[in-house]
């Protein structure tokens, strides 16, 4: 049933229940009025005939003082009784008419004690009833008076006014709903269409949200198979929107979405569409646009992406990795084009590249990775990363200077993830801060029981780029360190000169930040970035880390054991320790040792090992004393 018929049955039932309510209510009064001036009557009466009437008594004279009563007191169509125990005994007035055991029984049914009168049906008429009881025991003086047939005519009008009020009121409640539910219905519409807008658009940007973007996108899928066009499907992911939202708020990380948006809707097309995915993603959709037509729309965004975005007076940048499908060449159904465009999003964010078209070259690779991210972020929330250790031996080859600790993913199908795979992803997924507290955790946990043990050296972490990022990060880090009782002297977080160089101003001041709270510091594969002497002098580095790459072959170049010499004076010159990494023979380590190399690491002492079997890598190497080897 319709809004409308509903309203106006409603109203009409309650109208029409209304008038029958008040139509009972004023009978009732106009009845219990009459029967209340008898009632009154009957008092006075009472006292008169309790005074002048003997009962039991001569049955002739007792009628004959009720009658006069009667004449003297009431009209002349009133009946005046006396009963006693449901039995008339005397009466008064034209009773010829009256059957007295009906009326009798009449009353017994209509006085109950505490209903002192009423309206009996005698004869086909209607007689108001009033009772009172009289001093003498059991007794009941009754009166008895026909309705006047004004009071009849006055019910008959009433009837008949409150018919026509009924009509009346009964056309003014049809309009009265009809206007009501119109403005009803039109208030519901409108307030559908805000649902509906709401349900189908993001409620932060006011962009189309997923579900009408599938929508859109099956209904341009049918349009350009039937008219045989082509069109464009973008998927476009932020970089490094985690660590942005994380870092500055997620108040700052609203207000980027929204400039972010603005930006992409005055990139495209009137006859484009642009959604929001969720998070930093979004879609756009191309009708009847060729690759280089694609190619064109993605090179506008990625400019109007370029410039640095300004909230609450503070710069930042937040660049897009754009994925780019085109029907019917990379997808003939719309989950395919879908599937294929995020292929090509995540290539063009592994390539760094802006842009990628989808290659199917990449499609079984991208398709590991795909299900390798969606896993490796069920392992990071439940903690399934493990660490491994590998020792740093000084170089008088006795003791240890420290561990680095390394994370280790056992994937339950594929076997072990190596790091150069699973960093990067936890890295573009925003999971890389988590992960490095889980493992720096662990890593101190097992410190503590060290040094227990009575082995006091300390850990080396990997600082990934994004941590760099991250302000609060100390705070992380000094929680952790107070809940083990460590000293901030034995950790030691490695970083890359690739990591430096992204942003060095806002990573010198968090490295700033670490060493004033006596974290000490490392620069990880030197040699392999673009390394500036300016960041040496400026940055509090404690330790150079020559990468691996010059070891190995450094026998066999003397460009490559040049470079050694070089980086080895030159760090002691700027007071840091300098450790060689990738040692494996007994000839490298002596050759090292003359150039005056100050930590050793590498296969030669020890592969990285699991906590167990580091541990019992150091019962086996310090059998006689724990602090030589």
């Amino acid at each position: 049933m319709q809004l409308r018929s509903q309203i106006l049955l409603s109203v009409l039932g309650i109208t029409v229940l209304a008038q029958v309510v008040f139509g009972l209510l004023v009978y009732r009064e106009l009845t219990e009025s009459r029967g209340a001036q008898l009632t009154i009557f009957l008092q006075y009466l009472n006292k008169e005939v309790a005074e002048r009437l003997t009962l039991p008594g001569d049955q002739y004279v007792s009628e004959i003082y009720l009658e006069e009563l009667r004449n003297r007191f009431s009209t002349p169509q009133s009946v005046l009784l006396i009963q006693k125990e449901q039995q008339i005994l005397y009466s008064a007035g034209d009773i010829k008419k009256l059957d007295l055991s009906l009326i009798s029984q009449q009353l017994k049914v209509a006085y109950t004690g505490k209903r002192k009168h009423g309206i009996i049906y005698l004869d086909n008429n209607e007689y108001y009833w009033a009772i009172s009881e009289l001093p003498n025991k059991n007794y009941q003086l009754i009166m008895l008076e026909p309705a006047a047939n004004e009071e009849i005519q006055i019910t008959k009008t009433l009837k008949q006014r409150m018919l026509t009020t009924g009509v009346v009121i009964l056309w003014l409640a049809v309009w009265i709903s009809l206007l009501l539910s119109s403005k009803i219905s039109k208030q519901l519409s409108e307030k559908n269409k805000q649902l509906k807008h709401i349900a189908l658009h993001d409620s932060l940007t006011g962009l189309p949200n997923r579900t009408l973007l599938n929508d859109r996108l099956k209904q341009l899928f049918l349009q350009s198979q039937r008219d045989n066009l082509l069109f464009a499907l973008f998927l476009i992911d932020l970089d490094r929107f985690k660590e942005i939202n994380d870092t500055l708020g997620h108040q700052f990380g609203d207000e980027l979405l929204k400039m972010v948006s603005a930006r992409l809707m005055g990139s495209i097309r009137e006859k484009d569409s642009i959604s929001r995915l969720g998070g930093d993603e979004f879609a756009v959709l191309l009708p009847q646009t060729d690759l280089e037509g694609s190619k064109l729309c993605a090179e506008r965004i990625l400019n109007a992406m370029g410039e640095p975005f300004r909230i609450n007076n503070i710069a930042t940048e937040s660049k897009a990795s754009i994925g780019i499908a085109i029907f019917p060449e990379h997808g003939d159904n719309v989950e395919t084009l879908m599937q294929h465009a995020d292929i090509a999003m995540y290539q063009a964010k592994k390539s760094q590249s802006g842009f990628a078209i989808y290659d199917p070259t990449q499609n079984k690779h991208s398709v590991r990775r795909l299900t390798l991210m969606a896993d490796l972020r069920v392992a990071i929330e439940n903690k399934k990363i493990q660490v491994a250790y590998q020792p740093l031996i000084n170089r008088d080859r006795k003791t240890i200077n420290s561990t680095e600790v390394l994370a280790r993913w056992q994937h339950q199908e594929l076997g072990n993830i190596l790091p150069d795979e699973f960093i990067p992803m936890a890295e573009q997924m925003g999971l890389i801060r988590m992960l490095t507290l889980q493992v720096l955790e662990q890593a101190v946990d097992d410190c503590k029981k060290w040094h227990q043990q009575g082995y006091v050296f300390g850990v080396n972490i990997n600082l990934s780029t994004y941590c760099l990022q991250d302000f609060s990060l100390l705070e992380e880090i000094n929680a952790i360190l107070e809940g083990a009782e460590l000293k901030a002297e034995k950790i030691e977080f490695e970083i890359t000169e690739t990591a430096l160089m992204h942003d060095l101003g806002r990573a010198g001041k968090i490295l700033n930040q670490l060493s004033d709270a006596g974290l000490r510091l490392a620069i990880d594969d030197f040699g392999t970035g673009f390394s500036s002497l300016n960041y040496l002098k400026n940055l509090p580095i404690d330790t150079l880390k020559i990468d691996k790459s010059f070891i190995l072959d450094m026998h066999n170049s003397h460009s490559d054991h040049a470079i050694i010499k070089t980086i080895i004076e030159l760090g002691h010159n700027l007071n840091c320790q300098v450790v060689a990494e990738g040692v494996e023979d007994q000839k490298t380590i002596d050759s090292l040792d003359l150039l005056g190399v100050d930590v050793l690491q590498g296969f030669f002492y020890s592969k990285p090992l699991n906590p167990g079997d580091f541990q019992e890598w150091l019962l086996k190497g310090f059998a006689r004393t724990k602090t030589s080897i």
